[in-house]
């Protein structure tokens, strides 16, 4: 039987920890891009998510260098996470988002589907109350204004 040094299981327990870390660093991501696909965001927004994960990535990168290597950071612990970002960003987050974004839009649609319909059929007594009001406050305009061309009048002529 092969006997495996100490050192050797602990580096090996490293590396499975940097590559799941990898992983988990895009799969956060995904949630951000599956976010955004569903919420538009204008490129101040984007930029800003951004730089948040980037800076709470790189604070779960270095909690799992403490915890796990004491915090060396070794080549093989980058080395696993970027490997971990490749396999995860290349094999399963296409899958990921474009599943995601397509069961939430159409959740989103059958939940939304009451509402539209509840809006629908208020739709014609609303408009008729909508359109009242606005006569109403064009009347009123009308009025503010014969009373402000009134008193601008008395002012002029005092």
């Amino acid at each position: 039987m092969i006997e495996i040094s100490e050192e050797i299981l602990k580096e090996a327990d490293v590396l499975l920890a940097s590559f799941v870390t990898g992983m988990a660093l895009l799969l956060v991501y995904d949630l951000l891009r599956i976010i955004r696909r569903l919420i538009p965001h204008n490129v101040w927004a984007v930029g800003t998510e951004d730089i948040l994960f980037w800076i709470g990535g790189a604070v779960v990168l270095f909690a799992m260098l403490y915890r796990e290597n004491s915090g060396y950071i070794r080549g093989f612990s980058i080395g696993g996470v970027l490997l971990g970002m490749l396999l995860y960003s290349f094999g399963v987050s296409p899958w990921v988002v474009k599943g995601s974004v397509f069961i939430l839009e159409k959740m989103i649609f059958l939940v939304s589907r009451p509402f539209v319909w509840t809006a629908h059929i208020l739709k014609r007594p609303f408009g008729f109350f909508r359109r009242a009001v606005k006569k109403v406050m064009r009347f009123l305009k009308k009025q503010l204004k014969k009373f402000w061309k009134a008193v601008r009048m008395g002012m002029c002529k005092l």
